[in-house]
């Protein structure tokens, strides 16, 4: 039998003392009624009961209070269990919609930029060349157009004395 501890030694010592209180309360009340002692004994077994009773109440507070915090233990594991699976379910989820949503729109705003940039510098190149081109050209057609008028002009007989004519 393993030794008796706290409140197990404390149940069996009132047990012990309400045991012996009552077999001399019985035999005051069988064998020798003096009313001085058996209204002491009396009084000795009614505090005792009124003291084991106290001490079951608190002995019950004690057992509710341990019930209590091992029920809280419990639930608190339970939850912990259950709340972190979902949390992590939902974190995971989320982390990669917000992830996903987050990166697509980087990416496009970051592609429109660098379109947009190489746009306008294509643009730019494409415009300054054809420009040069443009004006290469006709310049030359200019160019060629006065050459034949002034040798046109030049070859017509009542131009050759008047250059400005």
């Amino acid at each position: 039998m393993p030794p008796l501890s706290g409140r197990q030694t404390q149940f069996y010592i009132d047990v012990v003392y309400g045991l012996a209180f009552s077999l001399g309360f019985g035999y005051l009340l069988v064998f020798g009624m003096d009313a001085r002692v058996a209204a002491l004994q009396g009084g000795l077994v009614l505090g005792y009961f009124l003291r084991v009773w106290e001490n079951m109440s608190i002995y019950e507070q004690i057992l509710e209070e341990e019930v209590a915090e091992e029920a809280e233990t419990q639930v608190a594991a339970e939850v912990e269990d259950q709340v972190s699976g979902a949390v992590a379910d939902e974190v995971e989820t989320h982390v990669e919609e917000e992830v996903d949503d987050t990166v697509r729109e980087r990416v496009e705003a970051e592609v429109d930029d660098r379109v947009q940039e190489r746009v306008e510098e294509e643009v730019d190149d494409t415009v300054q060349e054809r420009v040069e081109e443009e004006v290469d050209d006709t310049v030359q057609e200019r160019v060629e157009e006065e050459v034949e008028e002034r040798m046109e002009d030049a070859d017509r007989p009542d131009a050759v004395g008047d250059p400005s004519a």
